[in-house]
């Protein structure tokens, strides 16, 4: 994960603006009706304006694994809070979800399928569960979530990599029930970093064991290898978390 700076203060696409808020107002009555489960209209929140936005702002990457998805599928707008209902745990899902959240720009991201669908799904685990915002007379601001927001938390204060395998910082609950509950860790993930991370190891050593009595060829490799750590500290880069934290560890000081 990396924090996606240029979401925060961007204006909201305007379907959520206008049919987003008469929306959340109308899911707010209901729940003063005594509802805990909605319709919630897909046609808002997953609009081509909001994917587009999306799309653009998060360089069509995944905001929890950083994965390229454009060129597999067309991704999910994935709701940070769930709308639906919630799990802290393993229990059953909880309801009412963060309905008046539904057409939120704060609370839209970009996902794949995978890291949606099969792993994040409707867990919400916060670190004070009393404190838990149940319906929309409560203030969010009151909550602690374990999930790294992708705008409002730096993730690689909580997040980083051995290898091509996240860990937690500072062995941190956030960090790591993030990686638990995303499965930022699954085989398959890994594997995918760790065929981009190989390629700039390789190209890292070569440059590196160069001899200086040959400062021709080294400089060049040096060039070579600066682009790729220039890449990594581009937010549009696949995997950019995990190349910078490389690149931390083994700084272009030969």
């Amino acid at each position: 994960m990396i924090r996606i700076n240029n979401k925060a203060g961007s204006l909201a696409p305007e379907i959520l603006s206008v049919d987003g808020v008469t929306e959340a107002e109308k899911h707010k009555k209901e729940f003063n009706n005594g509802a805990i489960q909605f319709t919630f209209a897909n046609s808002i929140y997953g609009h081509k304006t909001v994917k587009e936005a999306l799309i653009k702002l998060q360089n069509y990457k995944c905001c929890f694994c950083e994965s390229k998805i454009g060129h597999i599928s067309f991704g999910d707008v994935e709701h940070f809070r769930p709308k639906g209902g919630w799990v802290q745990n393993e229990e059953a899902i909880n309801q009412p979800g963060y309905y008046w959240l539904a057409y939120h720009w704060d609370n839209l991201f970009l996902s794949c399928e995978l890291c949606n669908q099969r792993h994040k799904k409707n867990y919400f685990p916060i670190i004070n569960e009393g404190q838990r915002a149940l319906n929309h007379t409560f203030s969010i601001d009151d909550e602690y979530p374990f999930f790294i927001h992708p705008v409002f938390d730096d993730p690689e204060d909580y997040i980083e990599f051995n290898d091509s395998e996240p860990s937690a910082v500072n062995d941190s609950d956030r960090g790591k029930i993030t990686i638990k509950k995303l499965a930022l860790d699954r085989e398959e993930l890994n594997e995918h970093r760790k065929k981009t991370l190989n390629l700039i190891i390789d190209i890292y050593e070569l440059a590196k064991g160069y001899p200086d009595t040959n400062p021709t060829v080294k400089n060049k490799a040096k060039n070579k290898i600066a682009k790729y750590h220039s890449a990594a500290y581009q937010d549009s880069t696949e995997y950019a978390s995990m190349l910078r934290c490389f690149f931390r560890k083994n700084p272009i000081d030969f």
